[in-house]
């Protein structure tokens, strides 16, 4: 309220100083014109008098009209007065809202799993087998008997062949391929063939190798 009052006092003090200044000149312009044509006493005065009278009414009709149409700061978008930063007003009353919680952005790639894969079952005279399978890459053979490789991984039971199917680890995926043996191999009760070739098995979660039911899983 006291920037508008400023603003008022300010507007009309300016007016009341341009319009002394416009009577000033006009009354000696009026004069002058008096003089060089001649009008002595009372029609002089009365020239004089209604010049100053008519500069004195336009002049701050003039003054109103550009002080009306022009652009004050406060017209600028975001220049708001009595509100709060950014030109908005504050809310009359209660609390102002709390924030909301940040959003994380996303990692910008994955992680690798570091687990591998586990097959782990009961042998047909009742003991258990778990193999383990690490690593990122590698074949191994599944056998019902042991040869002492490295890469044989042993499902001790007569219904096995020897060996029985391949396994392959790429990554994350791991495959199997059937061998052929007579026992058979299926993938969630599916029978694998031979002639089907290696096969993702990444999402099986039971294998049988002969009559030994394993359970994949990731360690």
């Amino acid at each position: 309220m006291g920037i508008e009052i400023a603003a008022l006092t300010s507007f009309f003090g300016l007016t009341g100083a341009f319009a002394l200044v416009g009577t000033v000149l006009a009354a000696w312009m009026a004069w002058r014109i008096v003089e060089k044509a001649g009008l002595p006493g009372w029609t002089g005065l009365g020239a004089i008098l209604l010049t100053l009278t008519g500069v004195g009414t336009i002049v701050p009709l003039i003054l109103l009209w550009i002080f009306a149409f022009m652009r004050w700061p406060r017209d600028e978008p975001g220049n708001g007065l009595g509100g709060v930063a950014g030109g908005g007003f504050a809310p009359a009353s209660g609390p102002a809202p709390a924030p909301g919680p940040a959003v994380l952005a996303g990692p910008s790639m994955a992680l690798p799993d570091a687990r591998g894969w586990r097959l782990s079952g009961v042998l047909g005279h009742g003991g258990t087998v778990s193999l383990a399978v690490a690593g990122t890459s590698g074949t191994y053979a599944l056998t019902g008997a042991h040869t002492g490789a490295p890469t044989d991984l042993t499902v001790p039971d007569p219904s096995v062949g020897q060996p029985h199917a391949r396994l392959m680890l790429s990554g994350n995926r791991l495959g199997l391929e059937d061998l052929g043996s007579p026992g058979g191999t299926f993938l969630d009760g599916a029978r694998l063939l031979p002639e089907h070739g290696p096969r993702d098995i990444s999402a099986v979660r039971s294998i049988r190798l002969g009559s030994v039911e394993l359970a994949l899983s990731r360690a």
